[in-house]
């Protein structure tokens, strides 16, 4: 008996292909810390999406956390995010410090938490938030922002088309 080899490549190829098309999405907390009178920031994102963007800018293939890591590379990191995070409190465009990074090496080595702050922040009346991390890499790049300030928590959705949201107290 002669089959014919169609079906099974068919199948291999529709499978393969779902499996093939990676989700573009980043995932931010922005939470307002009364006590500290700042602004936290936590951002994660896919290393190697990140390293295209960073690319993209200018800069340096920065091999995170491998043995060929950039010695540079929290100065571009935290560059990269300058750039495509605004914030304006009270309609004052403010600027993120950085803070740090870390992966979980056991765990989740395929993405990274960055974390970035704004001091000196006493009362907030207006947010404005411009988020276009990674935009510019991927057409299909979301990016997922959480906000908690003021005892108020909402939840943003940004892409190619919608890039900032302003919350008013």
């Amino acid at each position: 008996m002669k089959y014919s080899m169609f079906p099974f490549v068919l199948i291999l190829v529709l499978i393969s292909s779902v499996f093939a098309h990676p989700i573009h999405l980043s995932v931010s907390e922005v939470n307002y810390n009364s006590e500290s009178n700042s602004i936290e920031i936590a951002q994660k994102v896919f290393i190697d999406d990140l390293e295209d963007g960073i690319e993209l800018m200018g800069g340096p293939k920065l091999f995170l956390y491998t043995d060929k890591e950039h010695q540079d590379s929290d100065t571009w990191l935290a560059k990269y995010f300058q750039q495509h995070i605004k914030l304006k409190v009270n309609e004052k465009e403010v600027m993120l410090k950085w803070v740090g990074r870390e992966t979980d090496p056991k765990h989740d080595i395929q993405a990274i938490w960055i974390y970035m702050e704004v001091t000196k922040i006493k009362k907030i009346k207006a947010l404005e938030v411009k988020n276009t991390v990674l935009l510019a890499v991927h057409n299909d790049q979301r990016n997922m922002v959480h906000l908690t300030c003021n005892d108020d928590k909402v939840s943003w959705l940004f892409d190619e088309k919608k890039i900032t949201e302003i919350i008013q107290w």
